[in-house]
C-alpha cells in the first residue's frame, strides 16, 4: 500500500500510527514487500496473529520509508547495530526510524539527521505496574507515582514505561542502559519530558521527549535527538 510523505524538516518528526489488524488483501500486499528474513523471523512467531501482526508492521515500515528515501519497498535494505537498532543502508538522504507495535496498532517515527525513538504499549489492568516500578524506575519516579491517586497510577507506569523505551530506543542502546538511570516526568499534567540523566547531567539537554495522544486504552511516546520544533502525527486507516 503506497504512502505519500509530507515534506519532512531537519527539526521535525513524523510519526505513522497504523492499524496491524487489516482486510486480507492489504495483508497479502504488504507480506509481498518482506525480504527473506523478514519471513522468517514472521514464521518463528508462535501465534499465527503475532507473526500477522508483525508481517504488516513491517511491510507498513517499508512503504512509509519508500516514501521518505525515494526507493522501492522491497529495494529497502537494514543494518541493526549491536542492541538491535535499525538502520537503511545505502541511502544519502539521512533518514532515521523507530518501529513499535502493541495490541492493534504500530508507530513508524521518522526524521532526518537526528536520532529517534518510539514506543507504544497497550494499557493492561493485569500487569503489577507497583512491582515493575520498584524494579525498573527510578527513585524519583516511583515517589511520584506512589503520590498519584489510585486510579492514575497504571496510567502513569505506562506513560512513564514509554517515555523512557523511546528515549533509550533513540539512543540505540537498548536496555544495556538502566532504566533506572534517568527520570522522566510522570505527571500527566505536565508536558513529557527528561527531569535528570545519569551520569552525566547535561545530556538531559540534549533530548526531546513527547507524548502522543494514543488510541484509547494505549500510551506512546517518541524521542528525539536535539531540539525539535515539530511533532506530525499521521493516521492511517490501513
Amino acid at each position: 500500500m503506497p504512502y505519500k510523505a509530507p515534506t519532512l524538516s531537519p527539526t521535525a518528526i513524523h510519526v505513522w500510527e497504523l492499524p496491524v489488524l487489516v482486510p486480507e488483501s492489504s495483508f497479502l500486499e504488504f507480506a509481498s514487500l518482506l525480504s527473506e528474513d523478514e519471513r522468517e523471523r514472521a514464521a518463528r512467531f508462535h501465534f499465527e496473529r503475532d507473526a500477522s501482526k508483525f508481517t504488516v508492521a513491517r511491510g507498513s515500515t517499508r512503504s512509509i520509508l519508500s516514501a521518505y528515501v525515494k526507493q522501492t519497498p522491497r529495494d529497502l535494505q537494514f543494518a541493526y547495530s549491536q542492541y538491535g537498532k535499525p538502520s537503511i543502508t545505502g541511502s544519502s538522504s539521512e533518514i532515521r526510524f523507530s518501529v513499535s507495535h502493541s495490541g492493534d496498532f504500530a508507530l513508524v517515527a521518522v526524521a532526518r539527521g537526528r536520532e529517534v525513538g518510539v514506543d507504544i504499549e497497550k494499557i493492561r489492568e493485569d500487569v503489577e505496574t507497583d512491582r515493575l516500578a520498584e524494579r525498573f524506575f527510578s527513585e524519583a519516579e516511583r515517589l511520584a507515582i506512589r503520590h498519584l491517586a489510585a486510579e492514575q497510577r497504571v496510567p502513569a507506569f505506562f506513560r512513564c514505561w514509554t517515555c523512557k523505551e523511546a528515549f533509550l530506543k533513540a539512543q540505540g542502546v537498548g536496555l544495556s542502559r538502566s532504566l533506572g538511570s534517568f527520570d522522566v516526568e510522570v505527571n500527566a499534567d505536565r508536558p513529557a519530558r527528561l527531569l535528570a540523566t545519569r551520569p552525566i547531567a547535561d545530556e538531559a539537554h540534549e533530548w526531546f521527549l513527547f507524548d502522543i495522544e494514543a488510541p484509547s486504552g494505549y500510551a506512546a511516546a517518541v524521542a528525539g535527538e536535539g531540539a525539535v520544533t515539530d511533532i506530525t502525527i499521521l493516521r492511517s486507516k490501513g
